[in-house]
């Protein structure tokens, strides 16, 4: 909120110091300041989805570099985006015959689809998913300059109607990065790693003997019950059947060890029963099985601590993610048909550039959530296609290691 407000504040003061300069250059200042602020916000959104998913697999610091640039910047932009709409809203004129500002209120939705983020990078580091609050107050803001902008320029004809769907897509994406950062926040994270309490099917026998013992004038104290230290499964793979891993075999065991490990990003402690089991199954596996099941499961970490993986993969993810890309091809779809001749071809150009830039990194998306290993481990464990499945991992691992 604070952002929006400063940033209002600085366009303000930045046009009064731009009286300074020589009228054309006012005039060109004007005319394409929040075009190109858009414009940026796109290609923001476009370097984050293309090179987001790398960053797991390459240490190249000029990519680090180019998306720690992209990830700090598209915020900002889009922030100050918004903010120069809402000042161009506050000075149109309802009366005004200049459809000019009518085609730029469709942007205000979508730059709300900019600040929901990508799939690919939604946390450069742990410590951008404690600001899940920050992004909470972020989102009623944002979510109100765009709904005021929009009414701004409310003359009901068809294009005021497509910022509708478009703010539909826009609060809900933005609410899944929102999503996205609580269930990754430390205290959140930290806490669903604890099982529900239980006291077992047999509380009530013990508490209705410990009444009644105290009752008779029994001393009955409590005290804590130490077990014996549990040995893992030290033949976890006897040698005479030790046989190469497949992929899809790679793939559930990496999922197992992912679910073991959690604790130890959460500054908790393995079981005795844990530790000894993974040690016997590492002893009893070549270097290179071992290798890649742990890079598999190391994937599986990233994508939940710096993606949507936690959003993404589940069934309410899914239904939200098709929510949104109904609404933006369905506004693409009627926005080609309408009639744009009282506009601007600048605008409309730059209209069809942020609808189908949405449109592609919605793909991408797609492409990227069915090629991942979170895929190929849903289809192994919902049919028997191991061939299958070992093939799409190859050709996902092929595709990793060229690109």
């Amino acid at each position: 909120m604070l952002v929006t407000i400063f940033s209002s504040l600085m366009i303000t003061k930045r046009r009064n110091l731009v009286q300074i300069f020589p009228e054309r250059l006012r005039k060109l200042f004007d005319e394409w300041e929040i075009r190109t602020a858009v414009l940026l916000s796109i290609t923001l959104q476009c370097i984050q989805i293309l090179f987001g998913d790398r960053r797991k697999f390459s240490t190249s610091m000029k990519l680090r570099i180019i998306l720690w640039l992209a990830y700090l910047s598209s915020d900002a932009v889009a922030t100050v985006s918004l903010s120069i709409l809402s000042c161009n809203a506050g000075r149109h004129n309802d009366d005004s015959n200049d459809k000019t500002f009518v085609i730029m209120a469709l942007w205000a939705p979508l730059l709300l689809l900019h600040l929901g983020g990508t799939d690919t990078i939604t946390a450069y580091s742990l410590e951008d998913n404690e600001l899940w609050l920050r992004h909470l107050l972020g989102l009623a803001v944002q979510v109100l300059v765009a709904t005021y902008v929009v009414l701004r320029a409310w003359v009901s004809v068809t294009l005021n109607f497509l910022a509708i769907p478009l703010l539909v897509a826009g609060t809900i994406k933005y609410g899944e990065r929102i999503w996205t950062l609580w269930n990754v926040s430390r205290s959140h994270f930290r806490d669903s790693l604890f099982p529900h309490p239980d006291a077992g099917p047999n509380y009530a026998r013990y508490m209705e003997e410990y009444e009644s013992k105290k009752e008779e004038g029994f001393n009955v104290t409590l005290e804590t019950l130490i077990e014996d230290p549990i040995e893992g499964n030290t033949n976890f793979y006897p040698a005479e059947n030790q046989i190469n891993l497949k992929e899809a075999d790679i793939l559930q065991y990496a999922n197992n060890f992912f679910s073991m490990f959690k604790p130890l990003f959460a500054d908790l402690i393995l079981s005795f029963h844990d530790v000894q089991n993974s040690q016997s199954f590492f002893r009893n596996r070549s270097y290179s099985e071992a290798f890649k099941v742990v890079e598999v499961e190391l994937g599986f970490m990233y994508d939940l601590t710096y993606t949507k993986a936690v959003v993404v993969y589940s069934l309410m993810g899914v239904i939200l993610r098709i929510i949104e890309f109904l609404s933006t091809i369905s506004v693409l779809c009627v926005f080609v048909r309408v009639s744009k001749d009282s506009y601007m071809t600048t605008d409309v150009i730059i209209t069809y550039v942020l609808l189908i830039g949405a449109i592609i990194i919605e793909i991408r998306s797609v492409i990227v959530l069915l090629s991942s290993d979170w895929a190929m481990l849903w289809l192994e464990k919902h049919k028997n296609i191991d061939t299958v499945v070992d093939w799409l991992h190859r050709m996902i691992s092929l595709s990793n290691s060229t690109g």
